[in-house]
């Protein structure tokens, strides 16, 4: 009993030891008055402002100064009955707040739009932008017993100089039937100033069950392309006899000027694409990036990267293998065992990879940052009900040169799980001129790691140290960074840590807020000393 105590005490002495290096540096706010609910965060000349919905109404707090301390709050009015919350975006000192509502007695689906002005904290008078005839197709979400809602039903998206946006949407089909039905998909373009530039339903050029639409992008002179895979007969199965891809890739490109189609066909060869990437580059290139496999069941294989120009003709195109040497690092020695013996079947791969981020370099070259994400499922047969478990784990990070030539290739040891979506998991991405840094709570025992150790397990909400990686854009050399320890920051322990309450201020420093308990929070900076 005394040897358990003593070596428990050793141990949390260590953990205590551990110091904040030297890279970061963080302020803390003085607490403040909690305010409960959904919460979004935005940032405007070195300022935060955190917008909360709480009982039907809004609350907007702006933080301000050294260590942003709460300067300013104003109360709004909550949405109307039966609103459904759509999404937000920030462009300079302006956010859209969007939402949606069915107008029953016209029976229109309509999208609204709330400006909040960053200064004043005020919102302007809510704007109508769309009205669609009929219903949209949304994702149907259970609250309770016989209570559904229907979500998501517009995607709002910026282009890539954020100087206008894109509203996409599927109307309900007529034909229930994928293989007589034609998507209908209602495009708007907007300016900054809420002003419409053009808008159109397009009826896609084959049946539901012939196509798979995964992507959509608006670029600098509005115009919109479309990602699809379209299968190559009426089986709608991924494979031919021969174990081929059954499909092809093809970029549906939407003319401003004429609300025209034109299509290009990109073929996949014995690929399978397993990811998505969609993006527009530099010199108004469309980069449609991810991952792939080699056969219909395997897992990733490695990265691919096609290069379109802004007509959707393929200029370039190339694929990079995963390294089994980058794979082994911080597993056990029976999964190291496992990539060797993958290697030497020609089946090395990497299972539930999924893109996060593309970074568009200056020189055109890319980085992609991938994190392994799966679900696990639990049913108890006592109580008849299925709980769920999420899991966040390592990184894998790839830089490709303009001519589609691998750079470097690097894993980045996590191991994140809890009981819930994203919550604390997951990483945050932010970059200085020469490395960038992916932020995430991790378990202290990570904060030395050998090569050939597995990385102790955090679960979340249940404290964890502020961690990040600085990897070098150059070379892709990379260090473990500390940041601060919530179970203790200044004397004080700290809750509720999300990743998505994680604000950009400017390039070098980020505000993120925390619970203290005593219905308090606080707000912390931390800036990114190098």
């Amino acid at each position: 009993m005394y040897a358990i105590v003593f070596f428990s005490l050793i141990a949390q002495l260590s953990f205590s030891q551990v110091k904040t290096s030297k890279e970061f540096k963080y302020t803390m706010s003085k607490p403040y008055e909690v305010v409960d609910g959904s919460k979004w965060y935005f940032s405007f000349n070195d300022e935060v402002l955190a917008l909360k919905e709480n009982r039907g109404g809004f609350i907007v707090q702006k933080f301000e100064g050294e260590s942003l301390e709460e300067s300013k709050r104003s109360e709004s009015e909550g949405l109307p009955k039966g609103a459904v919350k759509e999404g937000c975006i920030q462009v300079d000192s302006r956010i859209y707040f969007f939402y949606s509502l069915w107008d029953k007695p016209a029976g229109k689906e309509q999208l609204f739009v709330r400006e909040l002005d960053f200064n004043t904290l005020k919102f302007k008078a809510d704007k109508l932008l769309i009205s669609v005839k009929g219903k949209v197709s949304g994702v149907l979400y259970s609250g309770g017993a016989f209570v559904y809602r229907v979500y998501d039903k517009f995607n709002i998206s910026l282009n890539f100089d954020e100087t206008m946006f894109l509203v996409q949407y599927r109307i309900n089909p007529e034909e229930k039937r994928d293989a007589l039905n034609k998507d209908k998909i209602g495009f708007h373009t907007f300016d900054l100033d809420l002003a419409e530039v053009w808008e159109s339903v397009v009826t896609m050029p084959y049946t539901e069950k012939k196509m798979n639409n995964v992507g959509y992008c608006l670029d600098n002179f509005a115009n919109v392309y479309i990602l699809a895979e379209v299968y190559k007969d009426e089986t709608t199965k991924r494979t031919d006899k021969e174990g081929n891809p059954n499909y092809d890739l093809e970029l549906i490109r939407i003319d401003a000027d004429d609300q025209n189609l034109s299509q290009s066909n990109i073929t996949l060869k014995d690929k399978f694409l397993t990811n998505y990437g969609f993006f527009e580059g530099n010199d108004f290139e469309i980069i449609i990036s991810g991952y792939y496999s080699n056969d219909k069941y395997g897992a990733n294989n490695g990265m691919y990267v096609y290069r379109l120009d802004k007509e959707g003709s393929v200029i370039s195109q190339s694929i990079n293998e995963f390294s089994a040497d980058v794979l082994k690092q911080f597993e056990s020695q029976r999964t190291q065992s496992k990539v060797d013996n993958a290697d030497r079947k020609g089946k090395l791969g990497l299972n539930n990879l999924r893109l996060r981020k593309l970074i568009i370099h200056n020189d055109g070259s890319i980085t992609s940052i991938g994190e392994v994400y799966y679900v696990v499922s639990h049913y108890n047969s006592k109580t008849g009900q299925t709980t769920y478990t999420y899991y966040y784990e390592e990184m894998i990070l790839m830089n490709i040169n303009p001519d589609g030539e691998l750079v470097w290739m690097k894993k980045l040891p996590k191991f994140q799980y809890g009981g819930s979506p994203r919550g604390g998991m997951s990483f945050y991405y932010m970059a200085s001129e020469n490395n960038m840094y992916l932020v995430f709570l991790d378990n202290v025992k990570n904060l030395e790691l050998d090569v050939n150790s597995v990385p102790a397990k955090h679960n979340d909400g249940r404290g964890g140290y502020l961690t990040a990686y600085q990897v070098s854009k150059e070379t892709g050399e990379w260090k473990k960074l500390s940041i601060f320890d919530t179970r203790s920051v200044n004397d004080i322990a700290v809750y509720q840590f999300a990743t998505g309450r994680i604000v950009d201020i400017n390039e070098n420093e980020f505000a993120v807020e925390f619970y203290k308990k005593g219905k308090e929070d606080v707000m912390f900076k931390v800036t990114l000393a190098e």
